[in-house]
């Protein structure tokens, strides 16, 4: 099923062993960007004059984002990346990454945030289990995702099934899906790059 939707995609299979052509760090800002436009969040949420993704622990995903948000707006609204140093700082912001760089208990982080519409994305193993509702996975030198819609709708986030049909992983609140599929480049193929881009120039 998974390699019927990547094609329905127009993404290529290639080989699981290919070498990732970008830098990590610029996959999963990519990334970052990309999910916001398969995601909905409640109507409550509409007013915000601009659209903030939130990165706590992750110095060089963010500058990534800081580089092309600018000019790419997300779901109408100009985009922009603000660098926190804990969840009081969040703001109005509709997504936060928190990457690798944060030690701790994920749960505790993302329990203080269990009442707010925001995409909780992570970077650690095991991070569904603790509240998490996208998190990043790094399998063969190729960055992958993980989702949990049980998370999400916690949260009132709705995720769309073109997303969910690309990640590894899905957790819903009764099972456990697991998808394979043709490698990152068809990640980069979803997320709307051809491999003679430059990430930075999306």
């Amino acid at each position: 099923m998974l390699a019927v939707a990547l094609v329905m995609f127009g993404i290529p299979p290639t080989p699981a062993h290919a070498a990732p052509p970008y830098p990590e760090e610029a996959v999963k800002a990519i990334f970052l960007y990309r999910f916001a436009g398969y995601v909905t969040w409640p109507a409550s949420t509409a007013n915000a004059p601009q659209f903030t993704i939130a990165v706590l622990g992750a110095e060089n995903v963010a500058e990534q984002l800081k580089e092309f948000l600018p000019a790419h707006p997300i779901q109408g609204r100009p985009a922009r990346v603000a660098r926190i140093q804990g969840i009081g700082q969040l703001g109005d912001a509709q997504m936060l990454y928190i990457g690798p760089g944060i030690t701790g208990k994920l749960s505790v982080l993302i329990e203080a945030l269990k009442d707010r519409p925001i995409l909780i994305v992570t970077d650690q193993p095991g991070a569904l289990e603790e509240g998490s509702t996208v998190n990043f996975l790094l399998e063969e030198q190729h960055v992958r995702f993980e989702i949990s819609t049980a998370a999400a709708k916690r949260s009132g986030l709705s995720i769309g099934s073109d997303l969910l049909a690309v990640a590894q992983r899905v957790k819903t609140a009764r099972r456990i899906r697991d998808q394979f599929w043709g490698g990152e480049t068809a990640l980069f193929a979803w997320a709307g790059w051809g491999l003679s881009n430059d990430p930075a120039m999306l």
